[in-house]
């Protein structure tokens, strides 16, 4: 097993430990420290939205800092201790997941199956992708009585399922695929674009200014949204060439048992109706 471990002040020359920790660990506990990393950045990510739709829990936060504190600072170099916290890592992500479930259904009403229009409206219209719904639903509001319409992208599909957002007036459809197509999709969009958490890629030049990210979200030279506030995004959209009417199909989300709290799923969207990869909407 290959060693390299930066995780703190006394990582090798400064750059990290390929052989054998300076500290005394060794490559079994890296690895679990690693693991556990990982593990975290997946309870931070579903907290983080569970939290903005009022959903806390203090085994959540306390597992956290404790989980932390074990891997950055070099206090546990025992890998059955280790192993436990990456254990107990496993149950806080099916905790936090119920969290934002249940913030979910609360704010958005129980999901249900539904069809949804891929293409585009003629008019001015804006793309949100991402993960945050509540980021979403506070577009849609503010969009009201503009004409502005709203598309999701990517993992933010299965906002369609939630009663309180598919029936939002301004929320019209569905275009381009997956996160990683993003470049060739944001490119050929003519309004601006909204990223409201994960997967955002660096962006090209030339849609680059039309870039808008809210939240954490972050990108060199994009225009950050603070403070909730979308005014920007939507005048860019009324400033911008209109989107053409096209219509690519209907596609189903949802199923009859409860959807997954993870937006994105590959249940979301039934096999036979996916679109393939160097299909543009």
């Amino acid at each position: 097993m290959t060693m390299f471990c930066n995780q703190c002040e006394q990582a090798s020359h400064g750059t990290g430990c390929t052989t054998a920790g300076v500290c005394g660990k060794d490559e079994d506990v890296q690895s679990l420290q690693e693991l556990l990393i990982y593990g975290l950045k997946g309870v931070a990510a579903y907290a983080h939205h569970a939290r903005k739709l009022g959903m806390r829990d203090e085994r959540v936060n306390g597992f956290l800092e404790e989980a932390l504190f074990s891997t950055l600072t070099n206090v546990s170099f025992d890998p059955e201790a280790l192993l436990e916290l990456c254990l107990e890592c496993g149950q806080v992500n099916l905790l936090v997941m119920r969290m934002l479930d249940e913030g979910h259904r609360m704010r958005f009403g129980e999901p249900q199956p539904a069809m949804v229009r891929e293409g585009t409206v003629a008019g001015p219209g804006i793309l949100v992708s991402g993960h945050d719904l509540s980021d979403l639903a506070e577009l849609l509001r503010q969009c009201e009585g503009t004409g502005v319409r709203v598309y999701t992208h990517g993992e933010m599909l299965p906002a369609h399922a939630y009663p309180e957002l598919a029936g939002h007036p301004n929320l019209v459809g569905h275009y381009g695929s997956a996160w990683q197509h993003q470049k060739v999709e944001f490119l050929a969009f003519s309004g601006p674009i909204l990223m409201t958490s994960n997967c955002v890629l660096v962006p090209k030049e030339a849609y680059r200014d039309r870039l808008f990210t809210a939240g954490v979200t972050a990108v060199p030279g994009g225009r950050r949204v603070r403070g909730g506030d979308f005014s920007e995004v939507i005048r860019a959209a009324l400033a911008s060439p209109p989107l053409p009417d096209h219509f690519v199909r209907e596609t189903e989300v949802g199923a009859r048992e409860r959807l997954s709290a993870c937006a994105g799923s590959p249940a979301m969207r039934p096999p036979s109706r996916r679109r393939p990869a160097g299909d543009l909407a």
